[in-house]
């Protein structure tokens, strides 16, 4: 690597997207703010990923291939213990940037030594349509983000640009998360600085195939743990409670895990006038994971 340590190290974890990773390297090549690294860590794929990288010639991109596949949350930490930036950004092998994100976001920090790392809005896309995400207002008030977060994640990892001093602090991802990788690290630091939100939509998402968001297994545990890490403030608030009970027990009924039925009439007691919590408690009377699940789908139309 290059003597003189760039501002900005970008880290892009991929695993077999070999036809979408030359569009995600170039979004960043081609910011407005140039002095960066990108570092793109390959999860021991088994497609010519490693041929899509080398045809790139810019000297500020390195290429790491793991001898074994370890997920996407310690190919993030292997790149961030590669870095050498003074802020550290995430991009996925299937998004794009728009070319000022960088700029915005440096440009943010720079003026704000008391901000750890910015966030901002994207643009989420699939083959039939877009819509501009987090799909949640009141982002700007007084409510601190860790409670906010403790409700929904609305910190999605390519949109972030952090101080590596803060994120060393804040301990990185956690391997051991199936999924929620990034709403558990924005919990984290939170807990040690603040994110500022930026509104404009700096990335673009693009939905694809093969995502792990369809693995009902892995959302069941990636919620548990959560659960687990925020218990202490999730269980001070009765609402906030009643919602993560109907949140573990919807995807333990997803899973079979029959546990679940006692988690959603619980919500239920806190919250007795929800008819969405009360049909899901009766539902999950019924044999079968699958009337369940076919219910709860129509019921999230």
């Amino acid at each position: 690597m290059h003597p003189i340590k760039p501002t900005v190290s970008v880290i892009i974890p991929t695993y077999n997207r070999a036809s979408t990773l030359a569009r995600s390297i170039t979004s960043v090549l081609c910011q407005t703010f140039s002095d960066i690294e990108v570092i793109v860590v390959d999860d021991a794929s088994t497609d010519h990923t490693e041929s899509v990288v080398k045809a790139f010639s810019d000297a500020r991109l390195h290429y790491e291939r793991l001898v074994s596949n370890v997920g996407g949350a310690e190919a993030r930490n292997c790149g961030i213990r590669m870095a050498r930036g003074e802020y550290i950004a995430f991009q996925d092998s299937d998004d794009e940037w728009c070319c000022t994100k960088l700029e915005s976001a440096v440009g943010r920090l720079k003026a704000s030594p008391h901000v750890g790392g910015v966030f901002s809005a994207f643009i989420q896309t699939w083959d039939s349509g877009c819509r501009q995400m987090p799909l949640w207002s009141g982002l700007e008030n007084k409510k601190s983000l860790y409670e906010k977060l403790l409700w929904r994640n609305v910190v999605d990892t390519p949109t972030v640009v952090v101080r590596r001093s803060c994120l060393d602090e804040a301990g990185g991802f956690d391997a051991q998360m199936p999924r929620y990788q990034d709403w558990d690290l924005g919990l984290r630091l939170t807990a040690v600085t603040t994110l500022e939100y930026l509104k404009d939509p700096l990335i673009v998402s693009h939905v694809t195939d093969g995502s792990i968001s369809h693995d009902q297994k892995a959302h069941a545990t990636a919620l548990q743990i959560l659960y687990e890490k925020n218990r202490g403030a999730i269980d001070k608030d009765r609402a906030l409670k009643a919602a993560w009970l109907h949140r573990l027990g919807d995807a333990r009924m997803l899973v079979g895990d029959l546990r679940g039925r006692r988690m959603l009439l619980a919500a239920w007691l806190k919250h007795p006038f929800s008819v969405r919590v009360l049909v899901k408690a009766l539902l999950s009377l019924l044999p079968g994971r699958q009337t369940y699940s076919l219910v709860k789908t129509s019921f999230s139309r």
